[in-house]
């Protein structure tokens, strides 16, 4: 996903630059700002976090066949997945038609039922014949919870590689009080060694039409490295299927490299109709550089129109405007003074662009699998 977006800013950048009216600010250094986005994938690049990212969807001890198929049809109708430009912006979206669609059912989620009774204590392992997660004899799951086995993927099928190579395991304790529904998740390496993820995701019905999911905790890639990423984030969704308002926004911090990340998201939505908001920021030192984009889309006529606005310190850095539809795609960018972006300028861009998509990845791998639960 992070190369589609690459492609699209880099034509886009090159399109041309005006003078602003508001003065322009630059960065302070653009190759420091490319190789601390760079440097947050290198937290991810172990087998167990791999696996744990693609097989999220299918972490689930009861089917979540419902849930699996509301991903698909959000995917499916949504027309920013039509230009590779604009695709990786997709996935906020995605998720709050989804999340939209469930609402009745985690407003009515039980705390007291988070897990059936009857597969408590299982542990899950993949079935190489089915493609799916099924409960074994082994042992090891905590009693309050489930455990699943992870295993290396395939990167193009993003499904575990034959014969099965384990990787560790990701372990969902409930730990619900009250009327408040708590799922607590860990990622551990084969034997429970290195301890790779540890968060929690708390689910609060507000009412009948609206709840609230938080999640706090920290990924790390569990070598002899100072690195580690905390975050802390919510989802809230209110509305019904016809109309609804989906909110999300995440903060990570990798206090080591004095890098914080911000991504906050509002999707309006009607049953044709959607408006997103996007803010991406990136603290990095003194400096803070934003990505702000504002889109307008038609499911119906899978039409787009919006701008991309990048800025630094609060100065304007470029501006794109986008207008897509069926068959057709523009995007028309300008740079913040007569001198446009030179080539680090542009890379730092890129990479910028890169975190969106890849900060809702990671927001969509951490919600998951308490998705998959709480709205089976």
């Amino acid at each position: 996903m992070r190369w589609i977006l690459r492609a699209g800013l880099a034509l886009g950048l090159a399109a041309g630059a005006c003078k602003d009216s508001i003065a322009p600010k630059s960065l302070a250094n653009p190759q420091a700002t490319t190789a601390q986005m760079a440097a947050l994938d290198t937290l991810f690049n172990v087998s167990p976090l791999t696996s744990f990212s693609a097989l999220s969807g299918d972490i689930a001890p009861v089917a979540a066949a419902r849930v699996a198929m509301l991903r698909a049809v959000a995917s499916a109708s949504n027309p920013l997945a039509r230009s590779s430009a604009l695709r990786p912006y997709a996935q906020g979206l995605e998720s709050a038609r989804m999340l939209r669609q469930l609402v009745p059912t985690l407003a009515g989620a039980s705390a007291a039922a988070i897990f059936p009774p009857d597969v408590l204590g299982k542990t899950f392992e993949w079935n190489v014949t089915t493609d799916v997660y099924e409960a074994t004899a082994r042992t090891g799951a905590p009693t309050n919870g489930v455990r699943f086995i992870l295993y290396a993927v395939d990167p193009l099928s993003n499904l575990p590689v034959e014969p099965l190579v384990e990787v560790g395991y990701v372990d969902l304790k409930d730990e619900s009080a009250g009327s408040t529904a708590k799922v607590h998740i860990t990622v551990a390496g084969v034997g429970g060694t290195p301890v790779y993820v540890d968060y929690s995701v708390t689910l609060a019905s507000l009412s009948t039409t609206s709840v609230r999911m938080n999640t706090a905790g920290y990924i790390t890639n569990g070598v002899s490295s100072p690195d580690t990423l905390r975050f802390t984030g919510l989802i809230l969704v209110a509305g019904s299927t016809t109309s609804a308002s989906v909110t999300q926004d995440v903060t990570l911090d990798v206090n080591a490299r004095d890098a914080h990340i911000r991504l906050w998201e509002r999707v309006s939505l009607t049953q044709t109709t959607a408006d997103l908001r996007i803010y991406f920021r990136f603290q990095h030192g003194p400096e803070g550089v934003t990505l702000e984009g504002n889109f307008n889309l038609d499911s119906v006529g899978q039409t787009v129109d919006g701008t991309l606005t990048a800025k630094v310190d609060g100065g304007p850095f470029a501006t794109c405007t986008v207008a897509a539809g069926p068959d057709t795609y523009t995007l028309t960018c300008r740079g913040a003074d007569a001198d446009g972006l030179n080539a680090d300028e542009e890379e730092a861009l890129q990479a910028l662009g890169d975190g969106v998509a890849h900060v809702s990845e990671i927001v969509g791998g951490l919600f998951g699998p308490a998705v998959n639960i709480l709205g089976a």
